[in-house]
């Protein structure tokens, strides 16, 4: 009963959202993403290689940003560590294909991956979702953000955070990432460049859709929320 209750909030969601999109599209120009989950890429996921993602890794330096084995020390950039493979795998697309040019690491990110295939791309997609989600931080979780993650809010048609994104923070396939241990600062600065539109890869405009509706008091407050899980829920 929870699968089919879970599943119409969805749909309902994705209906909503792409009813919308017309009027949003009108402000910014071509798909906000090319990345397909056809037959096709979803093989090309899955045959990422994670030892050949290890290589790629310490070519490119990822580690001076995103930290040991994906667990960043820099607020500014993200953990990688127990990112589901798939979100990884669009995101990367999108930097290559200037889909994130808006942001405050898009034009340094769109340079990195120039040269990069899609197969590099899964492989270290792979590679990172390995590992575990961040350690937990420390943080203040306050029962409005508790509230939004598991019954969001209907009146402003407002999805709880745990449809897309796990019960537990920790993402969703194909392409919903995981929140779980991430940086208070980065995911308040991711959901406030979804706010203002200066990010717009999200597809039917999801997130802009959202993070438009949130006030500024709850994103931070959702911030530290999913700030405050991490490790202890990587495996479940």
């Amino acid at each position: 009963m929870k699968y089919f209750q879970r599943s119409a909030i969805l749909t309902s969601i994705l209906l909503f959202s792409a009813a919308l999109a017309p009027a949003v599209a009108e402000q910014s120009s071509g798909p906000s993403t090319n990345v397909a989950w056809t037959i096709e890429t979803l093989n090309l996921l899955r045959s990422g290689d994670p030892e050949r993602g290890a290589m790629l890794n310490t070519k490119l330096e990822c580690v001076t940003c995103h930290g040991d084995n994906g667990v960043s020390t820099n607020d500014t950039w993200p953990s990688l560590s127990g990112q589901t493979a798939g979100y990884t795998f669009k995101v990367l697309r999108d930097y290559r294909e200037h889909k994130l040019s808006g942001t405050q690491r898009g034009e340094l990110m769109a340079y990195i991956v120039a040269e990069m295939s899609d197969q590099d791309m899964a492989d270290i997609a792979s590679y990172y979702a390995q590992y575990t989600l961040p350690p937990a931080r420390i943080a203040s979780v306050q029962e409005a953000a508790e509230t939004l993650d598991l019954l969001g809010d209907p009146t402003r048609l407002i999805p709880p955070c745990s449809v897309c994104h796990g019960n537990k923070g920790q993402g969703s396939f194909p392409d919903f990432p995981a929140l779980a241990g991430q940086s208070p600062e980065f995911l308040m600065r991711s959901m406030m460049d979804f706010k203002a539109g200066f990010r717009g890869n999200d597809v039917y405009s999801r997130m802009r859709l959202i993070a438009g509706t949130l006030t500024e008091e709850e994103i931070e407050s959702l911030a530290d929320y999913f700030a405050g899980k991490g490790i202890a829920v990587a495996q479940e």
